[in-house]
Formats: C-alpha cells, sequence, structure tokens
C-alpha cells in the first residue's frame, strides 16, 4: 500500500491545460509545450487512433459536441479538430489548443489533443486548408458532420473537409426538406464510396438508431415466428416522432428491400404523411410513414398488414418505453414478444462509429431504395 499521501495522490492527476488562443501557425508548438507542462505529473502519452475532424455551422452546435467530446474520447481516442464555421458576420480563422486527460485510474496518464477552429462569413472557406496542416499524416481521417445541411447540399466545403477522409459520418435527423436531403444523399453515398476507387465511407448516426428495430422486424418476420406474413404482406405504415421523418424513411426502406417491394410511385402531405405504392410479387403494397404531432424525434410504431397462419391480421412492432420494443400480432390472442434495447447516446452512436469503417452494403442498399422513393415525391 502506498505510504504517499491522498493530497499528492490527487496532485498526480494531470488536470485539463487551460484552452489558449495562439495562431494556427503555432497550433503544433502550442500543443507540444501542454504536453511537456503535464510531464510534471508523471509519464504522459498522446492517445491518437485516428484523426477526427468535427464541423458545427454555429456556436450552440459546437457547445453540445464540445461538452460530449472528453465521453467520445474515452471510447477512440482521436487529434480532435473542432471547426466551427458561422455562415454570418465575419471573423477570421483563430485557433484554441488544449490537452486532456482521458479516462481514470491506470489511464490518468493519457491525454487526447483537442484544437478548436472558428471562423465567420467568407473565412469559413479557409478551414480546410487551416486542417489540412493539423491532420496526422499515418492516421486514418474522420469527418463528422455535425450540421444540419445534408452533406451533398453543402457544397464545396463538405468535399474539402472530406478530401482525406476515410469516413464521413453524418446525422439526417431534422433535415428541414426531407426529400430533397434523401434525393441529394442517395446519390452523393453512392458517388463518394465508388470515385476514383478510394476507400470511403458515409455513416448516418440515423441508420445506427434503428439497429433493434431492424432485428427485431427480421425476427418478427422469420416463418417460424408469422407465418407467411413476409409473403403476405400488403400495407406498411412507420410513425414517428417530430423531426424523425428520415429516420422513418430509412427503416421503410430497409424493410421494403427485405421484403424485395420496388418503388412505383409516391405522394406527400407536408407534415402529415409520405405514401408510395410498390410492386410485389403478388400484386400492390403500400407504404406509409405518419409524423406524430408531439412525441420524441424517434420511431414509434410500424405496422405491416399481412396475413398470420393463413389469418388476416398485421403485425405491430411498437416502442413501449426508452429501452423497450415489443411485437404483437394484431388479430389473434398471442402474447406480445418484447426486446430490450439499450441506451444510445449521442456520445455511444459516435464512438462506435469511429471504430467501424467498414462499408455496410445493407445501409447502401436501402439508401438506395430511399433515393427511388425520393425521386418519386419530387416529380
Amino acid at each position: 500500500m502506498s505510504d504517499r499521501p491522498a493530497e499528492a495522490e490527487a496532485e498526480a492527476v494531470p488536470k485539463p491545460s487551460p484552452s489558449l488562443v495562439v495562431p494556427v501557425r503555432d497550433v503544433e508548438q502550442e500543443l507540444n509545450r501542454q504536453m511537456k507542462a503535464l510531464q510534471g505529473t508523471g509519464p504522459i502519452h498522446r492517445a491518437r487512433m485516428s484523426n477526427l475532424v468535427i464541423f458545427c455551422n454555429s456556436l450552440e452546435q459546437s457547445i453540445e459536441v464540445n461538452e460530449q467530446i472528453p465521453a467520445i474520447s474515452a471510447v477512440h481516442p482521436s487529434r480532435t479538430i473542432l471547426l466551427i464555421g458561422e455562415p454570418g458576420g465575419s471573423k477570421d480563422v483563430t485557433a484554441r489548443v488544449s490537452v486532456r486527460p482521458i479516462g481514470v485510474g491506470a489511464k490518468r496518464y493519457t491525454c487526447a489533443e483537442m484544437v478548436t477552429l472558428h471562423a465567420a462569413g467568407h473565412s469559413v472557406d479557409r478551414l480546410p486548408f487551416a486542417v489540412r496542416a493539423l491532420l496526422i499524416g499515418d492516421l486514418p481521417v474522420n469527418l463528422w458532420w455535425v450540421a444540419t445541411v445534408p452533406p451533398p447540399l453543402a457544397g464545396s466545403l463538405l468535399m474539402e473537409l472530406a478530401e482525406n477522409a476515410q469516413q464521413i459520418i453524418y446525422d439526417s435527423i431534422g433535415w428541414p426538406d426531407p426529400a430533397r436531403g434523401m434525393a441529394a444523399t442517395a446519390a452523393w453515398v453512392e458517388q463518394i464510396q465508388r470515385a476514383g476507387g478510394r476507400w470511403r465511407v458515409a455513416s448516418d448516426l440515423n441508420w445506427r438508431r434503428l439497429k433493434y428495430w431492424r432485428r427485431l422486424l427480421t425476427q418478427a418476420l422469420e416463418p417460424t415466428a408469422a407465418a407467411g406474413a413476409a409473403e403476405s404482406a400488403t400495407e406498411v405504415v412507420v410513425e414517428h416522432g417530430p423531426h424523425a421523418s428520415i429516420q422513418a424513411w430509412l427503416l421503410a426502406s430497409w424493410l421494403t428491400q427485405h421484403l424485395e417491394w420496388k418503388a412505383q410511385a409516391g405522394r406527400f402531405t407536408p407534415g402529415v404523411e409520405m405514401a408510395w405504392k410498390f410492386r410485389t410479387a403478388k400484386g400492390d403494397a403500400m407504404v406509409r410513414i405518419r409524423r406524430r404531432e408531439q412525441g420524441t424525434p424517434e420511431v414509434f410504431r410500424v405496422r405491416i398488414a399481412c396475413r398470420i397462419d393463413d389469418k388476416p391480421g398485421a403485425l405491430v412492432i411498437s416502442r413501449e418505453d426508452a429501452q423497450r420494443l415489443s411485437v404483437q400480432h394484431e388479430g389473434t390472442d398471442s402474447a406480445a414478444r418484447t426486446m430490450t434495447v439499450p441506451h444510445q447516446s449521442p456520445v455511444d452512436l459516435v464512438g462506435r462509429q469511429l471504430s467501424d469503417r467498414e462499408r455496410d452494403e445493407v445501409f447502401h442498399q436501402s439508401i438506395v431504395v430511399a433515393g427511388v422513393m425520393a425521386q418519386s415525391l419530387l416529380h
């Protein structure tokens, strides 16, 4: 047992260095200076699994993200470059530098570097050039696009930031024009993953949120669980809360691809419902995405009209609470089955996605279907 006083033990734990504003050209020098300043507390190691470039287009977004970065670094340590590019006003690029300890206990001597670059107005276009000089060359690059503008509609800024990226992470929740955003994104995903033969992956956090919905739907449609349901399905209705239309859309496009349906035509009533006619092996079917007036931004219910054991009915998958989904055979006396799902915080979603740079072919196929559905609404 150590005979060192508790006060000495507490003093040995490195504290986050003060965040200092420096000229962009002096960022590396300041990072090295801050690392050396922490050496007095014990051996200090830089943790770097990748470069993480984060783009926000408002101060409010950056404040929220900045609070999540320590927890994300504990899951996936990176050199983090947080970009704040405000569209209005005028502000030259400024740099703020800090070094933070990661974790507790034995990990307390491991630190992560963070650089915040802030610009406004025309100076935002200079951010990609500043980022290139700060990337660690032998490490992969992840770009986390936090802005609510769909990536393909962000113009040259996104393309320049993504030039060296192996993965582009975005979040389609809350997109203001779902049909236009989905149509553009479907074409963009296809383009970036095939351009020049380079390895590049696009990842939507909304897709990761749907992991357990997809798992439960797959199980519920198995012949041993609901005989004849998949083959006889004639209508799918997905209900969602405000700002979650894209999440519901991704689930619907995956489900129709799973059922081998082909999109024909679509129509929508803004803020109320989107609907499509599909062709199946046995005739026509409908898909409807309906918005609830109140609730959290997530999928709440999926109803699949079908025949189960050759009797008319439906499969209903519902969110019972924050950590439980259920399956009910409507029209039968069978009891509902439930699945417990873990809480998925923003930190969980991003931290796990950073380490998952494999192309998800199921996502790719689903986004292709979603693109066809989007085009039918725009024409």
